[in-house]
């Protein structure tokens, strides 16, 4: 029987359950919560915040597992999502991996340095993914080197690869471009924020190499028209036979501190996917979205 790997430790795969696929706790950074601690960030709110509105999704919409796609470098907290995992009744997988921003105690490590600390982060956490990432439309060489690690990390882990990109400047093909150069499955690595764009025939280009499409920024916008074309851009992938690759979320964190205010969000948009687009598809495609493709993604097999 296959397993999917969790904060709390191993489930049993039939236990995955409804998925989203990418969203956050909490992003932030040491750096002021070390100078400023409780002002900057109240864990102990947080983490109340959290297991209040994670219990309600699991009992509105029998939620039954959040990918918390957040990498070390960025505030993954893995005691807190231990305690918010075990209060709330829902699995958390945890990431390991860097994210895009240069980062001076990280910036001479070579490629198999890097490699090394997140195949030993992963195996000490639990990790159920690796994250990396790439924003800006030119790669740095540091981007790419931490590409290259993170290929290398997968190829000795076996995990899937969420990868953050920016659709607007069309960046994922290059970085999945790298990752692919390194060996990496294509069924390995998920292009995440594709739902940023209505370009489709881009969005096509990247189905095509066989990997998984992040629709996974979904924001809070309840108009007609928006709606629409989020479910117009499903059915238009799974008409031209990508169904099994698609995933849904929101990337909404119950706190960022990369806002110009950090504030806990009591609420954040979360049930936004269950209330205004599942309903619009049919119940065997958004049953094949929310449960099978996650679980697809984690075992890296499409």
């Amino acid at each position: 029987m296959s397993h999917i790997k969790t904060v709390l430790g191993n489930i049993p795969e039939q236990d995955l359950g409804i998925t989203l696929a990418h969203e956050h706790i909490c992003c932030y950074s040491e750096y002021p919560y070390q100078m400023l601690g409780r002002s900057y960030l109240d864990k102990e709110k947080l983490s109340d915040v959290a297991v209040t509105f994670l219990k309600e999704m699991k009992e509105r919409y029998t939620l039954s597992t959040f990918i918390d796609c957040t990498p070390v470098n960025i505030g993954r907290n893995i005691p807190l999502l231990r305690q918010i995992s075990g209060k709330s009744g829902v699995h958390i997988i945890c990431s390991t991996g860097f994210y895009y921003t240069d980062e001076p105690v990280l910036y001479r490590s070579s490629v198999d340095v890097l490699a090394d600390h997140i195949v030993y982060d992963a195996k000490k956490v639990n990790a159920g993914i690796i994250k990396c990432a790439v924003e800006n439309a030119e790669l740095s060489p540091f981007n790419e080197k931490i590409l290259r690690a993170t290929a290398q990390a997968q190829l000795k882990l076996h995990l899937p690869i969420v990868m953050h990109s920016n659709a607007c400047n069309k960046n994922g093909r290059s970085a999945l471009e790298i990752l692919l150069s390194e060996g990496v499955k294509p069924q390995s690595i998920t292009v995440g924020h594709l739902s940023d764009t209505e370009d489709l025939a881009y969005i096509e280009q990247i189905a095509k190499y066989g990997c998984f499409i992040g629709l996974d920024r979904l924001h809070n916008i309840t108009s007609e028209e928006y709606i629409t074309r989020k479910v117009n851009s499903i059915h238009y992938l799974c008409d031209n036979g990508y169904t099994r690759q698609v995933l849904l979320s929101h990337d909404a964190p119950f706190f960022s501190g990369f806002q110009e205010e950090p504030i806990i969000l009591e609420r954040p948009r979360l049930p936004y996917c269950f209330d205004y687009i599942l309903p619009r598809l049919p119940k065997p495609l958004a049953e094949e979205i929310m449960i099978k493709n996650p679980l697809r993604m984690l075992k890296c097999s499409n």
